[in-house]
């Protein structure tokens, strides 16, 4: 599979879930559910992020002079996993902050992000 058919199978998947996720997120502001809702658009964020993320990696890998064939669909998807990998860092160290100084809400989002990278992380290797 080349870096083309990688990145517009996991933008399919982003797109399908954003919308899931919308969905979910009128449907809890109209019960009145407004932490719930900001949390599912938290979560659509999380894919936005990542859905661009792609885009940057696959033009980084496709640009390089020093891949060709193979090597440039490697070399993207080392480069978008690393990717994941650096960003889950970041939330992890928060979930830690907001642990340390109790704050439920910020805990819940960064675990959030983290478990909504982590189900990105495994559709993309179910891909490759």
């Amino acid at each position: 599979m080349d870096i083309d058919e990688l990145k517009n199978i996991m933008q399919r998947y982003f797109s399908e879930q954003k919308n899931k996720m919308q969905k979910q997120a009128k449907e809890y502001a109209a019960a009145g559910k407004q932490w719930e809702s900001e949390l599912e658009m938290k979560k659509l964020g999380v894919y936005d992020m990542f859905g661009t993320m792609i885009e940057a990696c696959a033009l980084k890998a496709k640009m390089n002079p020093k891949y060709n064939g193979k090597d440039r669909t490697k070399a993207f998807a080392g480069e978008y996993l690393a990717t994941l990998v650096t960003r889950s860092a970041e939330w992890k160290e928060g979930y830690v902050s907001a642990k340390k100084s109790q704050n439920r809400q910020e805990m819940e989002l960064e675990k959030l992000r983290l478990d909504t990278m982590q189900e990105i992380l495994e559709q993309f290797r179910k891909i490759l």
